[in-house]
């Protein structure tokens, strides 16, 4: 009786313990969940979590990014536009702060543009201007 208990005393510490040790995720992996529910699903105005979610992300990566993320947010910054939510703003300057790789992504982004986009229309045509501003 007693090693039954031991054990399942031990048993809900590990599973107690391994709760607490979670890997909580990066600003990045938060902005790459929302956006592909946000591009997925119909829907143009996500929670009220998800906006904070996404604010505190992109305000988190203003700090600190990684050049190989800038595709991911260079894509971010063309197609998640809910309504009333500042995407641009706060991708611009992570774009500002990493100018050559920003450049070099949306290089990249341009030319292998989906069959659906053109120079005339948003978001490809201000991705252009966003270039042109860049390169100043």
């Amino acid at each position: 009786m007693k090693i039954i208990f031991i054990s399942i005393l031990s048993l809900l510490f590990f599973i107690s313990f391994a709760q607490t040790t979670s890997k909580k995720e990066t600003g990045i992996q938060v902005v790459n969940r929302n956006f592909k529910v946000y591009i997925n699903t119909d829907d143009n105005s996500p929670s009220w979590k998800v906006r904070k979610e996404m604010m505190d992300a992109l305000t988190a990566l203003q700090q600190s990014v990684s050049d190989k993320d800038l595709p991911l947010l260079v894509n971010v910054w063309m197609y998640y536009d809910p309504t009333d939510f500042p995407t641009r703003s706060l991708i611009e300057p992570i774009f500002k702060e990493h100018r050559v790789a920003a450049l070099n992504a949306i290089k990249k982004r341009l030319l292998y543009k989906k069959k659906w986009e053109n120079k005339d229309n948003a978001p490809y045509s201000e991705l252009i201007t966003l270039q042109k501003l860049l390169s100043k």
